[in-house]
């Protein structure tokens, strides 16, 4: 079979689908996991079949993006030659029209709330994302309708609107999809990201009774206009460090849970009145809730006198999304010829950017290892069996992270601590993975194996020595909370005073300080950063901050 692995990009025009063909691969399901897989496959020369699914436009999915989030899209698109993806993290590089649906994200803020009393500024947290970046809310329908569009550039055949499966199979020599419109499509090798009611994952043993995960979480979830802005709710003067609260994605913590609110007007040009709003609780803590979702959104934030405020005049503008288990686990996610991704594979909580950020993360390694299968017309389940165990390893990472925040969210304290530990994690994955991705681009010919070390589980590429451990050893001071052995406050104290303490960890943000609960990466603590740099900094850590390695990229064509 010949490839055409050179084609110029964007000038593959993509074919009718022909029931009539047999597909290399077909991808089920219309969401941005898929359109991604699908684009950097058909750029590389793979004949791309996409099949949308029923679920594709009703699962609420991740909405917000972090800079580690952005990096992940730049090494999608640079590793596949589509400058379209790098945008993905770049959003004034977006087209209009995906601009003027979603919003802008210049900070993540943590309010904490406690029962009949209003919001106490102590107990909040911002951190204000550095210009250089160009962090966003991703309205998703139209987010993902825009992959498909990329993937069909490139030269994926995708089916219209309207046609999706009713059914899908494996043969001995290939897969097989059954759609509304009555055909039978066939291709060599099928991935399922079509979500919880896959037909193959049904076909091979369906979810797992118990999930594998350890969170449990009710969530309910809409889009709602008429959510009023925290800064009018509760005056700026009350967070005089603060940057306006809806400029960016807002969490409400409260013991139990917390909600999530995702502006997709706050900039200018941006012509989406909704917001995304997701309420997420622990089960057990809330057990007394009613059936109906508006009925137990309203009868959780009522309890919170802001909260009340916020939402007073809001109208939901989409269905409500009530699930009183969110989480599930399929239990097989490969087999001969095909493979469960991202959203059929497993579910969690939408919490902390993970979302997207793993969907991006999950396709970047199932991409290197079905091209080369591809063009070998081998698809032995080898090399699939370990992009399943890195799946695997990112959900269980995912759900340590999520599980703590939920048992950091008792007291604000710990969430404090637990804030901190996690921002830790993201700076220097972000720069830990634009190191890695620099270097492979300069490598002879372009060997890309620093960024596939996959058996290093949820951080699956070189990191600064102690990061992994004090990130190990702050959730199980967190996990110790949870099983009862410590209380909040002791934990929330050892975990500041090992940031204080670990000579790797950066001064750039006072981390092990917790009254420095508004971070701005201002020029005197740029200035501070070079200074520890040249001085103090350890070696590894000093490759990160070179000039090549913090500038950002100005441009999604940039190459």
């Amino acid at each position: 079979m010949k490839i055409n692995r050179t084609a110029p990009a964007g000038d593959r025009a993509a074919p009718p689908a022909d029931f009539r063909e047999r597909y290399d691969v077909a991808v089920l399901g219309g969401t941005m996991a898929g359109g991604l897989l699908a684009a950097v496959l058909a750029r590389q020369g793979v004949r791309v079949l996409v099949v949308p699914g029923a679920e594709d436009r009703s699962e609420p999915s991740g909405e917000t993006t972090v800079p580690y989030t952005a990096e992940v899209f730049l090494l999608l698109a640079k590793r596949f030659d589509i400058p379209e993806i790098a945008a993905f993290g770049l959003f004034p590089d977006l087209p209009a029209d995906v601009r003027r649906d979603s919003g802008v994200k210049k900070s993540l803020g943590f309010l904490y709330h406690r029962p009949g009393r209003s919001q106490s500024p102590e107990e909040s947290i911002q951190f204000n994302v550095p210009g250089e970046h160009a962090e966003w809310h991703l309205e998703r329908r139209t987010v993902d309708a825009y992959t498909q569009r990329i993937a069909h550039r490139y030269g994926a055949a995708i089916l219209p609107h309207g046609v999706h499966a009713t059914d899908a199979w494996t043969e001995e020599d290939g897969a097989r999809i059954e759609t509304t419109d009555g055909h039978v499509w066939k291709a060599r090798y099928l991935v399922d990201v079509s979500g919880p009611d896959s037909f193959l994952v049904a076909r091979n043993g369906g979810d797992d009774a118990e999930p594998r995960l350890g969170l449990r979480s009710r969530v309910i979830a809409t889009h709602m206009t008429g959510v009023t802005p925290f800064e009018e709710v509760r005056p700026p003067a009350d967070y005089p460090k603060a940057t306006a609260w809806s400029e960016g994605t807002v969490h409400h913590l409260f013991d139990g849970g917390w909600v999530q609110l995702v502006r997709f007007d706050n900039h200018a040009g941006g012509g989406n009145p909704a917001t995304g709003v997701t309420l997420s609780l622990d089960p057990d803590r809330w057990d007394h809730l009613p059936d109906d979702p508006e009925k137990a959104f309203r009868t959780v934030v009522e309890q919170f006198p802001d909260l009340e405020k916020q939402f007073a005049s809001a109208t939901a503008v989409r269905p409500w999304t009530n699930a009183p288990l969110w989480q599930r686990t399929a239990s097989r996610t490969y087999g001969d010829r095909w493979f469960a991704l991202e959203r059929t594979a497993a579910r969690n909580d939408l919490f902390l950017s993970r979302d997207v950020t793993m969907a991006t993360e999950i396709v970047h390694a199932l991409a290197g290892a079905l091209i080369p299968a591809v063009r070998r017309d081998d698809f032995a389940t080898a090399p699939f069996a370990r992009v399943a165990a890195f799946q695997d390893d990112l959900n269980a990472f995912n759900d340590r992270w999520l599980r703590c925040a939920r048992i950091a969210a008792k007291e604000f304290a710990l969430y404090n601590a637990f804030s901190r530990v996690w921002l830790l994690w993201q700076i220097l994955a972000d720069l830990s993975l634009k190191r890695a991705r620099l270097d492979c681009e300069s490598s002879a010919g372009r060997d890309w194996t620093p960024v596939e070390r996959f058996e290093l589980g949820g951080i699956w590429f070189h990191v600064p020595e102690g990061l992994r451990g004090v990130i190990d050893r702050s959730l199980r001071s967190i996990e110790r909370v949870g099983a009862g052995e410590l209380a909040a406050g002791p934990a929330a104290d050892m975990i500041f005073s090992e940031l204080r303490r670990e000579k790797f960890i950066p001064p750039l943000y006072a981390f092990g300080d917790p009254d420095a609960r508004v971070y701005h990466f201002t020029i005197p603590k740029r200035l501070k950063m070079l200074w520890w740099v040249k001085t103090a900094a350890p070696a590894d850590f000093r490759r990160l901050l070179t000039r090549d390695n913090v500038t950002s990229v100005t441009s999604a064509t940039s190459r």
